[in-house]
């Protein structure tokens, strides 16, 4: 992987000390339900929104739109350091599409045995 493994990465900050400083929030959630995540961004944040700016930010942050944009679709760096040729750095905007590039032996193993293994 060009920037390490994701578990490392994931292991990291699941290891934190500050881990009352630290939001975790899943793309399932942004799916579900994106102007709630927004607004308890913010809450976290200490940054008190009103419904009008959640509401812009929760609609610049949809796939559609951040696929289209430049600055969050990464189509202006180099191909040498990511070839979206061989996949795009944002796909399909779908929950649960890995499933979809597994093997079935892959897709079979749940997240506890790979947390497992790895974690």
């Amino acid at each position: 992987m060009m920037f390490g493994s994701w578990f490392d990465h994931v292991k990291g900050w699941l290891n934190a000390e500050d881990k009352e400083r630290i939001m975790y929030i899943s793309y399932d959630e942004m799916i579900m339900d994106l102007k709630d995540c927004v607004s308890r961004i913010a809450q976290f944040l200490e940054k008190p929104l009103d419904s009008e700016v959640t509401e812009k930010i929760a609609d610049r942050c949809l796939f559609k739109n951040m696929k289209q944009n430049n600055m969050s679709n990464y189509s202006a760096v180099p191909p040498e350091v990511m070839d979206q040729t061989k996949s795009r750095f944002l796909r399909k905007g779908i929950a649960g599409d890995w499933k979809n590039l597994c093997t079935p032996t892959e897709a079979g193993t749940t997240i506890e045995e790979v947390l497992c293994v790895c974690l």
